[in-house]
């Protein structure tokens, strides 16, 4: 499978636990077929008829399970390992059980907001970078509720006139801040080049509305300026972390290789 390519924004593809096979409305006459006697059909049919309810069973018993992608859970790992470069604190700290809860928390977002829970990478990478910090117990977004963030990141859209215009505003507002390290302005005028990258798509524009609604509650100009970085890199592929620019866009490009987060400039 070496060389099949993934966007960020592809839909997930997980594998499936094996299914009993469903059973078709019309079947087989299965005494036609053995040339049984007419007087003698009524019975095999009623055999036939339990092992269709019999299979059925078995298809209900064995429902189709989503399983995390391998290349995604690495990929999670080394992009929010970059994340941890700056704080040593959090990068000793051993992985437990985020990667299956961001994979959960992704999926239910997914459902609430699009009726479905074929998730994108970004939305993993989004969720698990939270579950790892501050923690998303519950599924919860830094301790509100996903489904009351939802709604917040609904409204914000709204009144910001659509994702298209939150974009803008959100790298004009970005672009304003005051960040020493300079990768707010840097990032403003990379991102706002193509406004199609954070808002063509709705699960992006959703993704980029809840950035924006976290950077926001930072208390200083400099970590607002980092917490948008940090997550609007996640549907972007390219930012500036502080000093550094760096590229994920093709972090999970090449199955069964290992992820690399790239240098840009």
């Amino acid at each position: 499978m070496d060389g099949m390519q993934l966007k960020l924004s592809s839909l997930a593809k997980p594998g499936r636990w094996p299914e009993a096979g469903r059973v078709m409305g019309r079947g087989l006459d299965v005494a036609h077929a053995l040339g049984a006697p007419a007087g003698h059909r009524p019975a095999l049919h009623a055999g036939r008829n339990l092992l269709v309810a019999l299979l059925t069973l078995v298809s209900f018993a064995l429902p189709a399970r989503a399983q995390i992608p391998s290349e995604w859970q690495a990929a999670a790992q080394v992009v929010i390992g970059e994340f941890e470069r700056d704080a040593p604190h959090l990068a000793s700290r051993p992985w437990g059980s985020e990667l299956r809860q961001g994979w959960s928390l992704a999926r239910a977002w997914r459902q609430h907001n699009n009726g479905n829970t074929e998730i994108i990478l970004a939305e993993y990478l989004t969720f698990t970078a939270l579950c790892r910090a501050p923690g998303c117990a519950g599924n919860t977004i830094e301790g509100q509720p996903y489904v009351a963030m939802a709604q917040r990141v609904k409204a914000l859209i709204a009144e910001q006139g659509g994702s298209y215009a939150l974009a803008g505003n959100a790298h004009a507002w970005l672009a304003g801040l005051a960040d020493p390290t300079g990768a707010a302005q840097k990032n403003a005028a990379l991102w706002n080049k193509d406004l199609n990258v954070a808002a063509a798509d709705f699960a992006t524009g959703n993704l980029y509305a809840l950035a924006w609604l976290l950077a926001r509650a930072r208390p200083t100009p400099a970590e607002q300026a980092a917490t948008f970085a940090r997550f609007a890199l996640l549907v972007q592929g390219r930012a500036w972390l502080g000093t550094r620019c760096v590229d994920i866009s093709k972090i999970a490009t090449v199955l069964d290789a290992p992820p690399k987060v790239e240098s840009c400039s």
